[in-house]
């Protein structure tokens, strides 16, 4: 008996040398010149969260704030010897209404602070898959919805690209399922639908998928593209020859006009 008390006090004591070191070590860092800097400057440095604009059924996706990891920034510059801004460490604030809890609302566009603008194509066939492959550039950042049946012919063809896949034709749970699994396997994340139908959103929340409703649709895109042309559109064009012939006009217009052309789950993030 005598043992198990002289144990457990010894444990004790363990322990609360350990928190006591602790403690010690927490006053001594609070009162470092390195640490009072660090609290002092760090509202300078802070990011205010973009928050998610939401109205009815759509969402425009907000953007991640940012504040200073004082315990981070401290360790990091402790070995320095002094402040310094550029050894500063955050952590993200990410917006109330973030993304990745909504999915039953359609994404209408990105955030215009992103300064980026994304392009859309469907194919549901071989002409519409040649018509592109023959006519844009295979590097190019574009976003292709497609079909199953259309995809699972075309693997080699389209795995020669750099153009981002996604699911698209019958949204049915099973479908869907068989297309996520090929596009997750062989492509990118399948991350996003392309709809407007009440049923389809329904079934992509299922899904944890987000579903895309274009902010402009074009089909003249060489005539249309400057047509309400602003940051964080989702442009779908069209899938006709004359639109994948002069799509390289319309590349180029967008970056005159200032703006990235980046992918759907790029233009989407909520990061700068």
């Amino acid at each position: 008996m005598k043992d198990i008390v002289k144990t457990i006090g010894l444990i004790t004591l363990i322990c609360f040398s350990f928190f006591y070191t602790e403690q010690v070590i927490t006053v001594v860092n609070e009162q470092d010149p390195i640490m009072i800097k660090i609290k002092e400057e760090q509202d300078k440095y802070k990011v205010d969260v973009i928050e998610a604009n939401i109205k009815d059924n759509s969402i425009i996706p907000g953007i991640n704030g940012k504040v200073v990891d004082v315990e981070k920034s401290y360790n990091n510059m402790k070995e320095l010897g002094m402040f310094k801004d550029s050894y500063l460490i955050y952590k993200e604030v990410p917006p109330s209404n973030s993304l990745s809890n909504i999915y039953d609302k359609y994404i209408v566009r990105g955030n215009p602070y992103k300064k980026a603008v994304s392009i859309v194509f469907t194919v549901t066939n071989d002409n519409e898959l040649n018509n592109i492959l023959n006519n844009i550039d295979k590097s190019y950042d574009i976003n292709i919805f497609i079909d199953y049946k259309t995809l699972s012919n075309n693997m080699d063809k389209i795995k020669k690209t750099k153009y981002n896949i996604y699911p698209y034709g019958e949204y049915t749970n099973d479908n869907l399922t068989l297309l996520n699994n090929l596009i997750k396997n062989n492509f990118n994340d399948s991350l996003f639908c392309l709809t407007n139908n009440n049923a389809v959103i329904e079934e992509c929340s299922n899904n944890k998928m987000h579903t895309i409703k274009p902010t402009n649709v074009l089909s003249n895109a060489y005539s249309e593209i400057n047509k309400n042309l602003s940051s964080g559109n989702i442009i779908l064009i069209e899938n006709n020859n004359k639109n994948t012939k002069e799509f390289i006009y319309v590349y180029n217009n967008i970056y005159k006009k200032g703006l990235k052309i980046v992918n759907l789950e790029e233009l989407l993030k909520e990061t700068y």
